[in-house]
């Protein structure tokens, strides 16, 4: 029986260490200075490629994936931005891909931690606010191993007063004192499977961390006597885009790269890629993505009939298009685009839109170089 144990025990150890993970430690923290380089892209079947069960020895091949946008994503110094006196103790600050708001990171020896942004309102209200995440959200940790299981919450609260409020709140409740927007998120992360993945100009050794994460969102008016009153919903019938979202997304981690080697979000069913987000190897040398508030913007915003949109074109060959996406994902328009050199306004007529938000999407040469949400009333 002993020599039986001690034979297992060497098979054993002899596959583990054909089959060994990699173990991802602090070294690949983010810090003030670093550029990261991300390619957006697709690549039909990818779900095949990637939503394999839990287990080590994998191999995952997205090497076909097609680019449709670069992002250059610079971790800036907290210092710089307009916000770091409500976000003491950040040590990172960044811009989101096309946007100008500005999210804090605070990055210690064990974790990278989510403390919040200042920017847009997160429901197409037009409102620049605070969201200051309580407690912190953990986005990373270290070491990273196989078998790994970590939970994290957070909740945000940001109330605004009612003559800075849209029109799509205030008349709901034209006796409002103030509002505020109700977030709570929970975020689960398992490292589950180990392996190989291929991406376009190169195999890297990761460790894949599927991470699920629920958000939660409602609005809240003020009422004299009554004081916070939920209005998420009313008379049965959501009015922005609140209620619980989830969010399944793989993370495929090495333990050189700063960059993840690739993110491919799943759909709430979990049986297709909405998207991947993957390391670029080669950066290019010039790319036009550029920041959501000088690339596009809409007005007025709540809108009943005609939306505006505007944009400038560098006066290059292009052809531009114009999406309107609903909630569900759906386009409900499509419209091409003259634009002249220079600054350029496109009316779209949504009066016959129904009321709730939605994605208007820029596109130049087919290729997405701008979105902002819309509220039709």
């Amino acid at each position: 029986m002993k020599k039986l144990v001690l034979f297992c025990l060497f098979v054993w150890g002899g596959i583990h260490s054909v089959t060994a993970q990699i173990t991802i430690t602090n070294s690949t923290f983010p810090v003030v200075g670093d550029t990261f380089h991300y390619v957006f892209g697709n690549q039909p079947g990818a779900i095949n490629q990637i939503f394999t069960p839990p287990g080590g020895g994998q191999a995952w091949n997205l090497s076909n994936l097609q680019p449709t946008q670069f992002w250059n994503q610079i971790m800036q110094n907290p210092a710089t931005g307009s916000a770091q006196a409500l976000f003491p103790g950040a040590s990172i600050l960044y811009n989101p891909l096309n946007s100008a708001s500005q999210v804090y990171l605070q990055v210690t020896g064990t974790q990278v931690l989510d403390m919040g942004y200042f920017g847009l309102d997160p429901l197409g209200l037009g409102l620049n606010l605070l969201f200051d995440k309580v407690p912190n959200l953990e986005e990373s940790w270290a070491p990273v191993n196989f078998f790994d299981l970590h939970q994290s919450t957070s909740n945000v609260l940001t109330a605004f007063d009612a003559p800075i409020a849209p029109p799509i709140l205030l008349n709901l409740v034209p006796t409002a004192d103030s509002f505020r927007i109700r977030v709570t998120y929970q975020r689960v992360s398992t490292v589950d499977a180990f392996g190989t993945l291929a991406i376009p100009g190169g195999t890297f050794d990761v460790l894949r961390k599927k991470q699920t994460e629920y958000k939660s969102t409602a609005v809240d008016v003020k009422v004299a006597p009554l004081g916070w009153i939920d209005i998420s919903t009313i008379g049965g019938q959501q009015i922005l885009p609140l209620g619980t979202d989830t969010i399944t997304s793989f993370h495929f981690l090495n333990n050189v790269s700063k960059e993840a080697i690739a993110i491919c979000t799943l759909n709430t069913a979990q049986n297709a890629v909405t998207g991947v987000q993957y390391k670029a190897l080669s950066t290019p040398t010039a790319t036009f993505t550029p920041a959501f508030k000088e690339a596009i913007f809409t007005y007025p915003n709540p809108v009943r009939n005609t939306c505006y949109v505007h944009f400038t074109n560098d006066g290059a060959g292009a052809t531009f298009q114009l999406k309107l996406i609903n909630v569900q994902g759906n386009p409900v328009l499509e419209q091409a685009v003259e634009a002249s050199a220079g600054e350029n306004d496109i009316a779209i007529p949504v009066a016959n839109l129904a009321p709730g938000i939605y994605a208007l999407i820029l596109q130049r040469n087919g290729v997405s170089v701008g979105r902002a949400r819309v509220v039709k009333m």
